[in-house]
Parts: C-alpha cells; structure tokens; sequence
C-alpha cells in the first residue's frame, strides 16, 4: 500500500513537470533560470582551477571564472625538433614568452644572473619558498634527476623550491640571489616541497640534482622597468604581455581612452576586461593550445537582451620536419574567432596588440642602422604593405616624441588609411631579433580589414635612456557584421625569431634586414664572408682575409691614391715657396701650379676621385659587418673570454667599479661604456700612424694648428669609435695594416726639387728691383 502511495505522486509530478515545460515552450519571454542560454559548458576536469564540479551548486549566474594558467609548446631543447619554447599565459590570453631552442643564440642579459633553470613563472608562498607555475619542455628543471629514492625525474608545476644548494629559499628575491651564485654548465642541488598526493599530509620534500646551461635567448619576455614614483622612491612597473587582445566596439559600445594608462590598451567601460581576465584554457594537443572567453547576456546588458558573444584564440606550434628549411620553424599559427551566439546580428570590432619585451642586448653599444638619416633605437616599430610597395620603420625615438606631445594623438599612425592599402605585417623590430605578426588574408574565414594601424609606447618611457623604451603597435579592425550564430575568422601568423637573411627571406620580412645605401655591395661581402667562414671556421679569421681580398682588389687605386698623396708631401714646400712669390697675383700663382702640378704628373683632386670609388666598398663593408646576424656570438679566437662575441665590443677589463662615474656610464658622451676596450684604441692609433705618414709636414703655422685640430678630430672619434662591435675593429686595423704597408712600400719619387732656406732671398730680390725702378 505505501508503494502505491509512492508510485502515484512520483507519476503525478511528472505529469507536473511535462506540463510546466510544455507550457513555458510557449512563452519564451519568460524562461526559468535553469533554460537560461547563457549557461557555461561546465569542465568536469577535476583539476581545473576554479572549474564547478558535479555535486556543486550553480554558481551565480551560471557563470564560471579560473584562475590563472600557464601552457607551453614546443621545448627550448633542440634536440625534441622545435625552434621554440613558446610560453602562453591565460591572462589576456596572451603571449608569456618566447625562447629560442638553438644553443647559438644564447642571451647577453642573463650574463650576471648564473645558471638557466628554466623560467618556471614563479608564485611567492610568504616566506615558505617559490611555487613553480609551469615547467617548460627541454629545460634543465625539466630534466632535474632525482635524488630521492622513488621519485621521477623533472620538477613540475606545484612544486615549491625551498633550498638551492645550502642556501634557503623564502620569495623570489632571495632566489635569484641564489641562482646568481651558480655558473652555467655547472651542476646544483633543487629542494623542493611537493603536495601529497593524499589529503591531510605533509608535503613531501624531494632533493634533484639539475645540470644547468646559458639562458637561451628570449624574443619575447614578461619586460619589468623602474620608474620614480610619486614620493621619490624607485618602484618596478610590470609591461603589458604580448599579443593581447580586446573589443574596440560592440554594437553602440566604443572603447573610451580614459579607461587605460596607454590608449591601446583602453576598453569598453561597464564589460568584463579581456586583457586582464582569465579566459578559459584548453589543451588541444601537445603543439596547439585554445583560450576561450565569453560575454553573457548580463555582461551585454547594454545592448538589450539575450546578447552573447564568444572569443576564441588558437594558438599552434608547427615541429620541425626533414622537409622544413633551417630558416622554418621560427612561427606561432595563431587564430581569432569572434562567435555571435546571439539570435540577432552583432557588430564587434577587435584590437591586436603586438609583442612585447625583445631583447635589449647591446642597448649601450649597438646602433641599428635607420632607412633614409638617422639611427634606428633599441625597438623600433615596422610595417609593410601586402604588396610590397610601402615599408616604414618607426623609431622608438619618434613614437616616444609623439607620446610626449601635449594635446597630440600619442600614437603613430603606421600608414594612412585612405589610401585603401592592406598590411601584409606589422612588428617589432631589435637590433638581432624581430617579432612580426603576419597578416594571413588568403586564408582568413573574413576578410581582415584594419579601421586603424598605430605604434606606440606600451611601458613607461624609460628615465635612464628613452631608446630601451618597450614599443608595439596596435591592429584595430573595422566593425564586422556579424549575423546570429555566425562566426568571424581571422588567421595570423606570429613571427619570433632571428634576423637571419635566410630566416627574414623564409617569412617575407627581408626589408627588415637594411645595409644602408650600398645595400648590394654589403649583400655580395656578406656572401663572400660567410663562404670563408665555412673555409676557416672562424668569423674573426674570415674577417681578416675579407679586408685583405677587398684591399687587394682595390690596390692598383689605393697605391695610385698613396702615391698621389706621396707627390703632394713632397712638393709641399715648393707649392708654399709658390704661394709666397705670387702672393698678390692669383693667375700667376695658379699657373705656376699647374706648371709644377703637370711636370710631375700631379692631379690634386686626384686622392679624392679614389676616395669617393672606394667609398661604396668600404662603407658596405663597414655595414656589412655591423648588421650581420653571424658576427653575434662569433669569437675573434675560439675558447677565449675576450672578444668572444664580434658583434660586440671586445670588453677586455670592467671598470665600471672604479672609473668616474662620468666615464664608464653606458651611454652618453664622453662615455666611454662599462668596460675597457682594447680594440678601438689600437684602432685610433693606427690611425694617428697613417695621418703622419700621409700628411705632409706644415709649412706654417696655420697648417700646423690645422693638423693639431685633425688629431684631436681623431681622438674625438675614438671616443665615438670606443663602443663599436669589435668586428668592425678587426676590419679598420687590418685595413689600417694593409694601407701603411703599402706606404711603406712605395718608391719615393724622384725629380721632386729640394727648397731650401737661400731660396728665400730669391723670393724677395725680384720686389726689391722694381722697387729701386719705382723710385
């Protein structure tokens, strides 16, 4: 009988229940929370941060948020067939970082930070060690062996670091501190603390022994700067990440300027902010990677009812295969999706911001060559056109002066938007790397149209010197229209790689790499250069014998300009005794000159005639070696500390610790930089050799101050000359070498008449004559 009772009010409120939905079908207006079409696909994934699980109530409006999650793709060890590390941070769904695999390109800005653990986006625990975040493939902590009895190999993300070595680990600060003790190639002992697998115990603690390397380099990186505050006090400022992305409009709803410090960053006011939300993230596989963020209808309540968007943004890494070149490999494919999942259209519009934190190596020294005059700075924005007829390099120098108007746009217009031309790339370009995103418009699911295209600051400037200022650019699209359930897809490829002209050529970003005027002679010496190198195996070797093949080649006009100039120091003093008898008649004086000028086979403009033939060469030379991604790294004697990298000066001493401050600052003048370079100053000397050998001697006072001045003009310049790669040095001395050799081994020449003191007199008794007629 009680089961009876049961069975009837379980079927009569089913009854119930068929008929409450059956009636609401027919009144859509008025839906129950639990037909809401703004409900989230839960993750059921136990692991996920802050994801509802099955028995838990439903969050407030159905809606879900996580907690910040780092992912990577491919590994920083060659040897697992990837050119990169590429770090993606869920935060604005962004670019963390990007380090390349191949142990050549190592980084000069780690040099006083030790060993490479592997840059694992560490947590402070108040006090109790660093939490590990993230363990990227290939990297040392990765391939950390335990010492622990029981216990895989490789740190992993969880994990706390609480001693390296003896020393104890509390926060961040004390880490480093820690790390810049050990060397590279060394071995150290990680302490670790990792959570239990059971609930209630205490972690366990894990000793692994890691061998360390050199940081690789890193194009792109998580960039921090200090800046004075408000009360005087130093204090870091974090910059923005790389390839964020956010709505510039939707629907009637415009992104206003007020909202952030940097107008690209600036958003739609009263909606949730894409740059600094967590979206959702989504292992696809090992090399592809989605993020995802949704708008609920309670987040568009100002454009009305039932309003809901989806962004998604994919992110693959492509491994390297036999079929692939050296230069492939160096790319992230990276789509937007901009989902409608509306009933009605949606007009939405989109803003992409470019990368972030490349690297400052060389920012004291190094001086990227400009198109048209000027210097280029540390990161400097460019732009292309599709077609290839329009390129522009923006200076950081001029991105920043436009920043500091008054009343001004602080952006830099990339181009000029009515002249209906499309972006092939837009980047970021330093002095050895480059990061450029690539337009994809063949294959885009919509056309990708720019409403606008600028450059601009993205960090404060910087107060110790405006050129390292962190630069990008911003993308923004027109509106698109996008109709209920329909979907726009924009397809983008992210460049983060070496400025190697193979590797540039590969992406279409060869007018990145720019040699100047003589663009085609530097091309045909750097052809050349490198063919010796792959003789030699060695770049400072190869060097010398360039110089050498190029000198020799231009010997018959190098001796021919010697020896003119050899003429002209030895008729000197017949020239001045010239002078002095027509001094009051300038046709008698110009003839006799030619006279002398013609009997001994003289052409005084002679010497500058081969200057100026000579010049093309010499300055794609000098171009040549200045830009050449090769040199980086490239030691003028292979296994010696000094000189080890001839894109570099060759940094024989650091005196910075004792030199005037005034001195050995990094940049401004008269510095002379942080470290003694012994190069430059053989240079000048070579130099001040040559002057004396090729100037003749003063035969007055005027030309003796004159030559005084033309000395202290070459010291001048070898205090500008004092920061130069030690490339360039080795070419100027072996160039120097050569052209004081060939002096030297030049006839003196003959028939050249001797004036002596008595021919003095002669000058004056021809006036003394005419005088004696006079009266």
């Amino acid at each position: 009988m009680e089961r009876r009772h049961i069975t009837f009010i379980f079927l009569a409120a089913s009854l119930l229940l068929t008929f409450n939905l059956l009636s609401n079908r027919n009144e859509p207006e008025e839906k129950p929370d639990d037909a809401r079409e703004d409900i989230v696909e839960v993750d059921t994934d136990a692991n996920a941060p802050n994801q509802a699980k099955p028995g838990d109530p439903a969050p407030e409006e159905d809606k879900v948020t996580y907690d910040r999650q780092f992912a990577t793709l491919g590994s920083v060890n060659p040897e697992d067939g990837y050119r990169m590390l590429v770090t993606l941070d869920s935060q604005g769904a962004s670019v963390h970082r990007v380090e390349l695999s191949n142990p050549n390109f190592q980084s000069y800005e780690h040099d006083n930070d030790g060993g490479y653990l592997g840059q694992l986006a560490f947590d402070d625990t108040d006090g109790n060690g660093v939490k590990v975040n993230i363990i990227g493939p290939g990297t040392p902590a990765a391939q950390a062996v335990a010492k622990t009895e029981g216990v895989e190999g490789g740190l992993k993300a969880g994990d706390t670091i609480v001693a390296i070595g003896e020393d104890p680990i509390s926060d961040i600060k004390t880490f480093k501190e820690a790390m810049r003790k050990t060397k590279p190639r060394g071995e150290i002992d990680v302490t670790v603390e990792r959570p239990s697998s059971t609930e209630g115990e205490q972690p366990e603690k894990i000793v692994f022994t890691v061998a360390l390397r050199k940081h690789p380099i890193e194009v792109i990186k998580p960039d921090v700067s200090t800046v004075t505050g408000p009360n005087g006090i130093p204090q870091e400022v974090v910059h923005p990440a790389a390839y964020l992305t956010t709505l510039a409009q939707i629907g009637s709803l415009t992104a206003r300027e007020g909202n952030a410090q940097y107008k690209s960053l600036a958003e739609i006011k009263g909606l949730p902010s894409l740059i600094h939300s967590n979206w959702k993230t989504i292992p696809v596989s090992e090399d592809e990677v989605h993020f995802e963020l949704t708008l609920f209808p309670s987040d568009l309540t100002q454009l009305g009812d039932n309003r809901k968007l989806r962004l998604v943004k994919k992110f693959k890494l492509t491994k390297v295969t036999e079929e692939m070149t050296d230069a492939d490999g160096f790319h992230i494919d990276y789509d937007l999706e901009i989902h409608n999942e509306s009933e009605e259209m949606l007009s939405v519009a989109y803003k992409q911001l470019g990368p972030t934190g490349l690297p400052l190596e060389g920012w004291w020294y190094a001086h990227k060559i400009s198109h048209g005059f000027g210097t280029a700075g540390i990161r400097d924005v460019t732009w292309e056109s599709e077609d290839g007829s329009d390129y522009k390099l923006f200076t950081v120098y001029d991105l920043v002066e436009q920043a500091q108007k008054e009343g001004a746009d602080p952006q830099t217009p990339l181009y000029n938007l009515d002249s209906n031309v499309k972006t092939k790339y837009a980047g970021v370009d330093a002095q050895y790397f480059n990061s450029s995103l690539l337009l994809d418009h063949e294959n885009s699911g919509s056309s990708i149209d720019l409403a606008e295209a600028t450059g601009a600051p993205i960090a404060p400037i910087d107060e110790s010197y405006e050129p390292k200022t962190d630069c990008t650019f911003t993308l923004q699209s027109r509106a698109y229209p996008i109709g209920g359930g329909d979907t726009v897809n924009q397809k983008f490829r992210i460049f983060a790689g070496p400025k190697k002209t193979d590797v540039l050529k590969h992406y279409g970003l060869g007018k990145v790499e720019y040699y100047g005027w003589f663009s085609p002679v530097s091309s045909i010496l750097l052809v050349v250069l490198h063919a010796l190198h792959s003789v030699f195996q060695s770049y400072g070797l190869a060097i010398i014998v360039l110089t050498l093949m190029v000198r020799g080649a231009m010997h018959p006009i190098s001796r021919k300009q010697a020896k003119n100039m050899q003429i002209q120091q030895a008729l000197a003093p017949e020239i001045k005794r010239i002078s002095d008898q027509y001094k009051d008649d300038p046709e008698g004086r110009l003839k006799a000159q030619q006279d002398l000028f013609k009997k001994h086979n003289f052409n005084p403009v002679g010497g500058c005639l081969m200057m100026f033939i000579q010049l093309p060469i010499f300055l794609g030379l000098y171009r040549a070696l200045a830009v050449d991604f090769q040199l980086r790294q490239a030691p003028l004697i292979p296994g010696l500390a000094w000189c080890s990298n001839l894109a570099a000066p060759d940094q024989l001493l650091y005196w910075a610790n004792w030199m005037p401050e005034f001195l050995s600052r990094p940049t401004g003048f008269p510095s002379l930089g942080p470290y003694l370079n012994i190069l430059p100053l053989v240079t000048v000397a070579l130099f001040l050799v040559q002057q004396k050998m090729f100037m003749p001697p003063p035969q007055d006072e005027q030309q003796a101050m004159q030559q005084r001045i033309m000395t202290i003009m070459m010291i001048f310049m070898g205090v500008m000359f004092f920061k130069v790669p030690s490339g360039l040095c080795v070419y100027f001395i072996t160039s120097s070498i050569w052209g004081i050799i060939e002096r030297k081994l030049l006839p003196k020449p003959k028939n050249i008449p001797v004036v002596v003191e008595a021919k003095k007199e002669e000058i004056k008794q021809p006036k003394i004559r005419q005088a004696k007629k006079k009266k």
